[in-house]
C-alpha cells in the first residue's frame, strides 16, 4: 500500500516560515511524500529531515509545534530499522507535548508510536505501557468508537499475540472490529483484516501465525495532514481515518492495518546486517526484478541468529495469494537471489 495513505507532515503555517523558507518547506514537504510513495524511505527521510530543520530554526527547539515533525521524521526511521534514532525523536515530541499541557489525541499518537518502536525493541513492558496510556488519553478525546482508537487497539492485541496471550488479544480485537464494522464499514480493508486474524484465532490457529497473518503487509507511518495557512494552530486528520471527522489528531501508526487491502503475503528478500542499508538494498533488489516494483517495503524484522547477531529481514508485499507470492518468489530465486513466501 502506498506509504502517502498513511503519512502525511504538518507543513508549519506560511504564517510562521515567512518567504522563501515557506516554499522551501513545502516543496520539500511534497517531495518527501513522493519519494515515500516510491518506496525510497531513505531519500524521504533526508526531505523531512530538512522540514524539521527549517521549522526549528523558525520556532526554536523547544516549541510544542515541532512534536508533529518529531513524530513524522521517527516514523520514518521507524520503517528504515533506525529505532534508537527515532524513539529519540518520539520521546522529544511526547516532552514538548507534555511540557505545552498536551493530554488529548496528539500526544496519544506520538505515544502510540513509539510503542511501536519499543514492541520492534523487544521492550515489550514498555510498548504496552505506551499502548495503555495512549487508548487512555483518545478515548476521551475521540470517543469509544473512533476508528483511531481501534488502531492502537489492534497494536496492543498484537502485542499480546507476541506474547502468547491470545485470549486478551481476542477481547482487544473484538472490540476493534466493532468500531470497524460501525464506522469503516464492513467492506473496509481495515475491518476485513482484523476479522482474518479473529478467524484465525477461533479457528485454533497458534498466536505466532495469527501475528505474522495480523503484520502481512505493515502499514507506514502517522498521518498528519498540511495544515492551510489560515488555519495555522489546526491539524487535521489525513486521508487514512475514513470516518470523515475532522479533529486535532493524526491517525496513529497502524502495523496490520492493511492487511487485507493487498493479500496476506509477502515476500522475504533475504537479511542484512545494516539496518540503515535497507533502502539502498530494496533499490538494488528493484533494479535486477523490476516486477518488484508493484510491490512496498515493508519495515523491517530483526532476527537474531545465534554466533552470528543481529540481523535485519528485507520484505516487500503484499500480494493476494499465495499462487501469485510463489510464481515472483520463483522466479527471482531463478535468478540467483534468495525468496521466501511469507503467509498464512
Amino acid at each position: 500500500m502506498p506509504g502517502s495513505r498513511w503519512i502525511a507532515a504538518l507543513i508549519l503555517s506560511l504564517s510562521i516560515l515567512c518567504g522563501a523558507r515557506a516554499q522551501e518547506a513545502d516543496e520539500l514537504y511534497r517531495r518527501g511524500q513522493a519519494l515515500l510513495d516510491a518506496g525510497k524511505l531513505a531519500e524521504a527521510a533526508r526531505a523531512f529531515e530538512r522540514v524539521l530543520a527549517l521549522a526549528e530554526r523558525a520556532l526554536g527547539p523547544d516549541d510544542p509545534r515541532l512534536a508533529v515533525d518529531l513524530n513524522n521524521l521517527g516514523e520514518v526511521y521507524r520503517r528504515l530499522g533506525r529505532l534508537e534514532e527515532a524513539a529519540h525523536l518520539l520521546e522529544r515530541a511526547i516532552r514538548l507535548d507534555e511540557a505545552a499541557g498536551g493530554n488529548g489525541a496528539a500526544l496519544a499518537i506520538s505515544l502510540n508510536n513509539l510503542g511501536l518502536v519499543r514492541r520492534a525493541q523487544g521492550r515489550l513492558a514498555e510498548s504496552e505501557a505506551l499502548f495503555q496510556r495512549a487508548i487512555g488519553l483518545l478515548e476521551p478525546r475521540v470517543g469509544p468508537d473512533h476508528p483511531d482508537l481501534a488502531r492502537v487497539l489492534v497494536n496492543l492485541a498484537q502485542l499480546e499475540l507476541e506474547r502468547g496471550d491470545s485470549e486478551r488479544a481476542r477481547e482487544r480485537l473484538e472490540r476493534a472490529v466493532r468500531i470497524a464494522r460501525a464506522r469503516l464499514g464492513t467492506e473496509h480493508s481495515f475491518t476485513r483484516g482484523i476479522e482474518t486474524v479473529l478467524a484465525r484465532l477461533e479457528g485454533g490457529t497458534s498466536p505466532t501465525r495469527a501475528r505474522a497473518a495480523a503484520l502481512a503487509p505493515a502499514a507506514a507511518p502517522a498521518a498528519r495532514a498540511p495544515t492551510p495557512p489560515e488555519r495555522p494552530a489546526a491539524v487535521t486528520t489525513s486521508g487514512v481515518n475514513d470516518s470523515g471527522m475532522a479533529t486535532p489528531v493524526a491517525a496513529p501508526t497502524m502495523e496490520p492495518a492493511a492487511v487485507a487491502a493487498g493479500g496476506p503475503f509477502r515476500l522475504h528478500l533475504g537479511s542484512i546486517r545494516d539496518a540503515g542499508r535497507l533502502e539502498e538494498e530494496w533499490q538494488r533488489l528493484k533494479s535486477r526484478h523490476p516486477r518488484l516494483a508493484q510491490l512496498a517495503l515493508q519495515p523491517p524484522q530483526r532476527v537474531e541468529i545465534p554466533g552470528k547477531g543481529s540481523f535485519w529481514r528485507v520484505i516487500a508485499g503484499p500480494l493476494p495469494t499465495r499462487a501469485e507470492a510463489a510464481a515472483l518468489c520463483g522466479a527471482i530465486t531463478a535468478a540467483g537471489d534468495p525468496c521466501t513466501v511469507l503467509g498464512p
